[in-house]
């Protein structure tokens, strides 16, 4: 089932998703002496592990002739740490058994070109431009392949923008990060249906602006199911979303594809359903950081009708969310007490629909609200998992609110959560759990804890305000000490799978149920208190 949602909300937030892989050896190319690596026939192959390939001989023979560099089932992994330039018109081949990470600059001075290969024997692999490092092309003419595909440089947004409407299945590439200035305020979106691949290069696109009248908002007003776009900045986006109804998200108002690696900083107002980075993902989302700071009616009187989801990272997710941490803030609207209005709002995710799914994420945002509030998702009806919200959060009128998720739906999982954020509730009506505020019947949750101070008169729950339910639970916990709640759930006895423990007990050992193979503890990790192994702190 998917949702699409209306209105209001504010929301700032500092987003961080990054790949995760194993720890592997790695082919490099650095300053570092050349050690483990033979170059013959224009071909770089590794000798060992631990092998480097020096910058400066690479140059060298690049001046002169093509040059492949390719990684070995024993070295899968092929990573650029220091910076690659040259002015021939020669190609340089970066070919990895699995992953490419590019940690410096590489720039085409020339005619020449860049061909990236992934997964060359191996699997389960991609690349990715990290923090530093991005591809740049001096000229357009200059020829870039990604895993056999070509693509299309430009420079420009209008460039690309009239490219898709006239190809939207086809592959771009920003050749060099971009200053909009110049373009003005755009309205609408400037680019419609893609269902191609727009591949950034680690490069941003700075100062776009947008005011939109249309029911969308955003670069992209829609990423269709074959669309793609990766390794992108957004630097100082600013957008509104004016008209009643829209659904705004920084990058693309929807997105039925995916999305991975999309960083930079960005600016969004926005009236129903907003995220920072997309309104509704029925895609896939990974990788992504951009900071946004996203804003929505600052009270709603009492003849407001309507229901509104806004999250740091989505509004509405209906697909995949994985690998993602955010840090910031969100804030929802003042409600007057006879509006009928429902707030769903999350760091992470307003609304995480029955067939949305979080793995491996996290949130360290500072929330406020009303309605349903969750320091990672305000409503969820689907599965969460791996995950946890570090983030400060409080209610205003008529709220429930939760550390990890405001209210936890019929058809909810989560698994293997924790949160450890302040929960303060200010309003007689407010309900505040330090992991959820509600939780129905039908519901199940398991491994999980929370250890947040909780404030505020009557409606605490050590770790769930509202329990709604007779079963579900298993193996959770909630620090009674920190919490400075005495029970579990705020509206009646505990039920068996939810136990109180003291700040020594939680951090002597693994609560009992918690998977040794999932969970570590260590007195200088996380406080001290249990953690994700697949997703340590940040």
């Amino acid at each position: 089932m998917r949702y699409s949602l209306p209105k209001s909300v504010t929301v700032a937030v500092a987003i961080s998703c990054g790949l995760v892989t194993t720890a592997q050896a790695a082919l490099t190319i650095s300053n570092a002496k050349t050690k483990n690596v033979t170059c013959t026939g224009g071909v770089c192959t590794p000798t060992g592990s631990n092998a480097n390939l020096n910058v400066g001989e690479l140059q060298t023979m690049l001046a002169s002739s093509d040059v492949t560099v390719k990684s070995s089932a024993g070295t899968p992994t092929l990573g650029v740490l220091d910076a690659v330039t040259w002015a021939s018109t020669h190609r340089l081949t970066l070919d990895a058994y699995q992953f490419i990470h590019v940690r410096a600059p590489v720039v085409v001075e020339g005619v020449a070109g860049l061909t990236l290969i992934t997964n060359d024997g191996g699997s389960g692999g991609d690349y990715i431009f990290e923090s530093g490092g991005y591809a740049n092309f001096w000229d357009l003419a200059s020829s870039l392949v990604i895993n056999r595909h070509s693509y299309t440089l430009v420079g420009d947004v209008e460039t690309l923008a009239s490219d898709i409407a006239i190809n939207p299945s086809g592959s771009y590439a920003l050749a060099a990060s971009y200053d909009a200035t110049p373009d003005g305020v755009y309205d609408p979106p400037p680019i419609g249906l893609f269902d191609g691949s727009f591949e950034g290069l680690g490069n941003s696109i700075s100062n776009f602006s947008e005011t939109s009248s249309s029911k969308f908002a955003g670069l992209f007003r829609q990423i269709g199911s074959q669309g793609a776009v990766s390794n992108l900045g957004l630097g100082n986006a600013v957008i509104s979303a004016e008209e009643k109804h829209a659904v705004a998200g920084a990058l693309a108002s929807s997105s039925d594809g995916y999305v991975k690696n999309v960083f930079g900083t960005v600016s969004l107002r926005g009236e129903e359903t907003f995220g920072g980075l997309v309104g509704v993902n029925n895609g896939t989302i990974t990788s992504a950081r951009p900071v946004a700071q996203i804003y929505g009616p600052v009270r709603v009187g009492k003849n407001a009708n309507f229901q509104a989801a806004g999250g740091g990272l989505v509004g509405v997710n209906n697909g995949q969310i994985t690998d993602c941490h955010l840090t910031g803030f969100v804030s929802g609207a003042s409600l007057h007490k006879d509006a009928r209005v429902t707030l769903l709002l999350g760091g992470l995710a307003g609304l995480n629909a029955e067939s949305g799914r979080v793995d491996r994420s996290s949130a360290h945002v500072a929330m406020w609200g009303s309605s349903s509030v969750g320091g990672l998702i305000g409503n969820n009806a689907g599965a969460v998992s791996n995950s946890f919200a570090t983030g400060d959060v409080s209610a205003w009128e008529f709220a429930v609110i939760g550390g990890l998720i405001g209210t936890s739906l019929p058809t909810s999982v989560a698994s293997n959560v924790f949160a450890t954020g302040h929960v303060t509730k200010s309003y007689v009506h407010a309900s505040a759990g330090g992991l959820i505020g509600t939780f129905f019947a039908g519901g199940v949750l398991q491994e999980s804890y929370a250890s947040g101070e909780i404030t505020g008169q009557h409606g605490r729950g050590g770790l769930i305000a509202r329990f709604l339910a007779s079963g579900g639970v298993s193996d959770n916990y909630w620090d009674i000490d920190t919490s400075g709640v005495d029970h579990g759930i705020g509206n009646g006895a505990d039920p068996p799978g939810i136990t109180g423990l003291t700040d020594a007990q939680l951090k002597s050992a693994l609560p009992a149920g918690f998977d040794p193979n999932v969970w570590g503890q260590s007195a200088s990790i996380n406080n001290g208190w249990p953690y994700l192994l697949a997703n340590p702190p940040q």
